[in-house]
């Protein structure tokens, strides 16, 4: 492994609505219509914010067009929209030939997540999800290959691709070509146990999606939200966790709530406390927490390693 490789950044979530755009996202007609006019009356359209102007291109379709008539400011919120749908396109034109790459190399259950697969997940609603980087989950055997088959196409690592241990300690390796970020991940979630069963819940359950004539793969929704409640790896990604939630809970997709319990306790047990400001927010979660005996069991997976490495260090300096 390079001395130079780093391990996860993770971004801690917020606890506060960080776009005050994200009122007009849910709720009710005359909600989402009064959120929008308090918004707009609070703005200076020459001052946006850079979070108000992520959430915007989610608020596209009739009701958008709707508030917008007699806005002196329409043409710019509406060229706002069209230059995200346009990078988002961009970008998923990058994906196809990223996905026919690797598949070409032999890696199999190539899945398209972070912004872009929020995109895919959407493409039947009016909603444009912007998309400034690009996350592929590849099962983590094939990662050599995959690393070699981006870098024969001009994908330049930041690091070597880890090894051993490494591979437990980190969960993706960042690509650049000229100047977009490509995060080739074996795992999504930071986790200190149960690493291979991690990689392979995420890879299970993977939903097609086909656009610009090409099949894509992406998360279930249940594992989707988890990813999304998640802390965050490294990131330019500036859309509200939020609203990425509003998004996974409001396309009409089900979720088994007692295996996302299960799923999430044993993963993720901090995103059980995140869960109450969705609901505040207005979106339908069922009260959950984690199951004991699977609280106990984390508890255990977590800290018998970190015991026993202690212990070791302990009996070699003895």
């Amino acid at each position: 492994m390079s001395a130079q490789a780093k391990p996860v950044v993770s971004v801690p979530l917020t606890r506060s609505s960080p776009a005050p755009l994200l009122a007009a996202l849910i709720g009710t007609a005359a909600e989402t219509t009064a959120a929008w006019k308090a918004w707009r009356a609070s703005v200076d359209i020459e001052h946006l914010t850079w979070p108000d102007m992520q959430i915007l291109p989610l608020l596209s379709g009739p009701r958008l067009e709707e508030w917008l008539v007699g806005d002196p400011a329409a043409g710019i919120l509406k060229g706002i929209v069209r230059r995200v749908w346009s990078e988002a396109q961009f970008r998923l034109g990058t994906a196809r030939e990223i996905v026919a790459c690797l598949t070409r190399a032999g890696c199999d259950s190539v899945a398209v997540t972070g912004g872009l697969g929020a995109y895919l997940r959407n493409l039947e609603s009016s909603a444009i999800r912007p998309v400034l980087e690009l996350r592929i989950l590849i099962p983590r055997e094939h990662l050599p290959a995959a690393g070699a088959a981006l870098e024969a196409e001009g994908w330049q690592p930041r690091d070597k691709l880890p090894t051993h241990d490494w591979l437990d300690r980190m969960n993706h390796v960042l690509y650049n070509r000229n100047g977009s970020r490509l995060y080739l991940h074996w795992r999504l979630l930071s986790v200190d146990a149960n690493h291979a069963a991690c990689e392979r819940e995420f890879l299970s359950g993977l939903r097609k999606v086909d656009a610009i004539g090409t099949t894509f793969r992406i998360l279930s929704p249940g594992h989707a939200l988890l990813e999304t409640l998640a802390e965050r790896a490294e990131s330019v990604d500036a859309l509200a966790w939020q609203a990425d939630s509003a998004l996974i809970l409001g396309n009409g997709e089900q979720i088994d709530w007692n295996r996302w319990s299960a799923i999430a306790a044993r993963y993720q047990p901090r995103v059980f406390d995140r869960l109450a400001e969705l609901r505040a927010m207005g979106l339908s979660i069922p009260q959950l927490r984690p199951p004991r005996a699977q609280q106990f069991g984390q508890l255990i997976e977590t800290w018998l390693p970190v015991w026993a490495r202690r212990i070791s260090a302990v009996a070699g300096k003895a």
